[in-house]
Formats: C-alpha cells, structure tokens, sequence
C-alpha cells in the first residue's frame, strides 16, 4: 500500500543524535572561574565536566536548540505541506531526505527538489515540485541534517553565560539556603531572551 502526500504539517519524530559533538562549549577552565576555583586543584574535575555537559543538554532541551555541530534523523509516516520545519537550530545543511517508495525500496529524495531555509529552520520544497508517494509505514521518511555552530566562537555570548549560571546552580545545589528557584531566574531570563523572536 501507498500514501500520497497531506497538505497537513508534517509530524516529525524527535531527533536522534547520528553523530554527536566531541567538546563543549564551556571549558573545565571557565567553569572554575565561574565558580571561583583554582584551576590547579584537580579534585573536582570529572563531577564539573559531568555538570558542563549537563548544563549544555538543559540549554539544548529548554530552548531546542543545538550548540556543537552534530548529525542528527528525525522520521516521519509522511510527506505534509511544502514546508519541513526542524526542532533544532542552527541548521546548516541537509545530508538527504530518504523514503521508502510504494513498493518498500528505500529512495533518495533528490536535493535539486528543496532547499534549506536556515534563518528559519526549514526545509522547502521547490514550487514546481511535488513530494513523493510513499510506502505505509512509521519510518517511510528519514530526513537527515547537521546542526549546531562549528566552532565556540561562533556560539553566541549568552548561551555561554546561561550555562555558566547553570553549573553554579548545580555546583552549589546543596547550600542548604532554602532559596533555590531564585538562583534559576538569571539563567530563566537569558532562556526567554534567546528564545525572543527579535533576539539578538
């Protein structure tokens, strides 16, 4: 069995990471400085790297955006309207849109029939082009791309201050000052700025 393609939005998966970052965006070192450590005291390095990482994955899912370069798939049961907009951005490129075909033969969608519109996360197909018929199933599409920004100085200010005041939120977790969601409320505000239609 086949299906045509729906004027409807079409409904994507989450992502799933293909390939991930190799670093981040805060260093061991600024995090130290963030939180008025000596760089030589070593003692605390693997739990800080574990809060880096952790700050950077919270900022990622608050904001659905993606810091370091990293391949990532979403899936689909079908084609639907002439715009695909992709949860993550930046997005830089698309490595192929592939389909399984009526008779369940994996296909590449050609790359001359779309185009990439990064200002707005979106994949646009072509005005004198149509989406193909597809086989009935819950993986029919696989849309691949690459997100994130190449290189840490690319990656805009704010995004390093908010995890910084993420990694003191966690460091110090357990003060013991019974005001705690009052700490979050810097990091909340650069969220809300960032995520600002007019930002930056």
């Amino acid at each position: 069995m086949s299906l045509s393609q729906s004027s409807q939005k079409m409904q994507l998966s989450r992502p799933t990471v293909v390939t991930g970052p190799t670093t981040e965006p805060v260093t061991l070192a600024e995090a130290k400085r963030q939180l008025f450590l000596a760089e030589s005291d070593t003692s605390q390095d693997a739990e800080l790297t574990s809060r880096i990482q952790a700050a950077r994955e919270q900022w990622e899912h608050d904001t659905d955006s993606v810091l370091f370069t990293r391949t990532l798939s979403v899936t689909a049961e079908q084609f639907g309207g002439r715009q695909i907009e992709l949860d993550s951005r930046p997005v830089t490129s698309i490595t192929h849109i592939k389909y399984y075909d009526p008779s369940d033969v994996l296909t590449t969608f050609s790359s001359s029939k779309y185009s990439l519109n990064a200002a707005d996360a979106e994949i646009e197909l072509d005005w004198a082009e149509s989406w193909p018929v597809t086989s009935i199933r819950w993986d029919a599409i696989t849309i691949t791309y690459v997100a994130g920004y190449a290189t840490v100085a690319t990656i805009p200010a704010i995004i390093k201050d908010a995890m910084k005041l993420l990694i003191a939120y966690y460091h110090y977790g357990n003060r013991g000052d019974n005001d705690r969601p009052n700490d979050l409320r810097a990091y909340e505000n650069l969220v809300r700025r960032y995520q600002r239609a007019s930002y930056p």
